[in-house]
């Protein structure tokens, strides 16, 4: 129990930068949130190896295998932001929604979830070759918490995000009243 706590703290030090990165940079600062990306996939290879015991050329195998699909991953990713972008667009309260468009943007994240399952096992075939089944399934273990955790991140930041544009607007309104 001790040592999974000790992972998962591990775990949300090295992620927290991403996500800040993420949060405050945004995309606007590719250079920087690369090398935070780097950092931490750097922390992870180095975690991954000592808890499932893997040599110097599975890890090498590894990060190529995870740059691969971790490109493909992201990209699917940046296309479901879109698409859901567009699909909340179209189901605005009040608004009359395009029949067509929305079935179109329903069809295409459908699609789109297809994709990431293929990619998944496009890489767990690749991993195959060079893990055994419980590395890989460790691997994939590990992976799952770190997402997990990154998502746990993301949620609070934009809790504080919302609890702070909340707290801006109050003070305007107040202002405002207060004004002759």
């Amino acid at each position: 129990m001790r040592r999974s706590l000790w992972a998962l703290a591990i775990v949300a030090v090295t992620w927290a930068p991403v996500a800040r990165a993420q949060d405050v940079g945004g995309e606007d600062d590719p250079v920087r949130n690369q090398a935070l990306r780097q950092q931490i996939e750097d922390r992870f290879a180095a975690r991954v190896k000592s808890e499932v015991g893997l040599t110097d050329q599975q890890l090498a195998r590894l990060r190529e295998t995870s740059m691969t699909y971790g490109s493909r991953r992201r990209d699917l990713a940046a296309q479901e932001r879109v698409l859901r972008s567009a699909l909340a667009s179209q189901l605005r309260p009040g608004v009359a929604a395009n029949q067509d468009s929305v079935s179109k943007l329903t069809d295409n994240l459908v699609n789109l979830r297809a994709s990431y399952a293929q990619t998944l096992r496009d890489e767990n075939r690749e991993m195959a070759q060079y893990l055994t089944p419980v590395q890989r399934s460790q691997v994939m273990a590990m992976r799952e918490r770190l997402t997990q955790r990154i998502r746990e991140i993301r949620e609070q930041r934009q809790g504080r995000r919302d609890l702070m544009e909340e707290m801006r607007e109050r003070r305007q309104e107040r202002r405002r009243q207060s004004r002759p």
